[in-house]
């Protein structure tokens, strides 16, 4: 029997993007934390004998507390998700945090944004955040996943990309283009694009910080084309998702 426990969030909203990929947004009961754009919350709902959480990036403004949004794939071997997923808006949910030190740096270089999946996440509460404060940042966001329709916030970044009001320049890859027949798009997980993204928009180790967000092997790839390209360690900063032996 689920034990009862105090939660101090709730489900306020849930846009699904894909079958079991999801925009999900939780409103503080209590008193709301402020964070900055990049880091991450725990969520937490009761399992059969306890609490289980898990750490999920904010993709919204750090400006604005109404709720905290994020994005989050169902992972059916999981211990967290399948308990998500069997919720609805209205329903209680445990928050904490902020935590996490990946951080737009304050450096005036240009930045490259490398996601995976559901990494993206904290590169929309950067954009967000800046915009909000009129603040502009020569942004170059590589956004790589399975299938076209998994392409979150695609339009919204589009039309960002079209405007004059922020320097973005947004490029989609699918890593199984056959299963997507209207996709034009670039092909191939999304670091085997990047030296070609690279090279496309000038971005070098003497103008640019690369920022990677998603799986290991993906993070891994990028350091090492960075490295290969003269970058720094310290001009590549990465979030990992799903680390070993930890499933969602």
């Amino acid at each position: 029997m689920t034990q009862e426990y105090p939660y101090n969030g709730r489900l306020s909203r849930w846009e699904e993007i894909s079958p079991g990929l999801a925009i999900v947004a939780v409103q503080a009961i209590e008193e709301p934390f402020g964070f900055e754009p990049g880091q991450y919350a725990t969520l937490g709902l009761m399992g059969a004998e306890k609490l289980i959480q898990r750490p999920m990036s904010i993709s919204s403004s750090a400006d604005d507390l109404s709720e905290y949004e994020f994005f989050i794939r169902h992972v059916e071997s999981g211990a967290f998700t399948p308990l998500l997923w069997e919720r609805s808006v209205g329903d209680l949910i445990n928050l904490k945090g902020p935590k996490g030190k990946f951080l737009l740096q304050d450096d005036g270089r240009r930045a490259l944004f490398v996601a995976s999946g559901t990494g993206l996440a904290p590169f929309i509460s950067m954009i967000e955040t800046l915009r909000g404060r009129g603040l502009a940042r020569d942004v170059v966001l590589l956004h790589g996943v399975s299938h076209d329709h998994d392409l979150a916030w695609r339009q919204q970044l589009t039309e960002l990309e079209a405007g004059d009001g922020f320097p973005l320049r947004y490029v989609g890859t699918v890593s199984r283009p056959q299963q997507c027949p209207d996709w034009t798009g670039c092909t191939g997980r999304v670091e085997t694009i990047v030296a070609a993204q690279l090279d496309a928009h000038g971005l070098t180790p003497e103008t640019a910080t690369i920022y990677l967000c998603g799986n290991p092997d993906m993070v891994s790839a990028v350091e090492e084309i960075a490295a290969q390209r003269g970058f720094l360690p310290e001009q590549v900063r990465k979030e990992l998702y799903w680390p070993k032996g930890r499933a969602h």
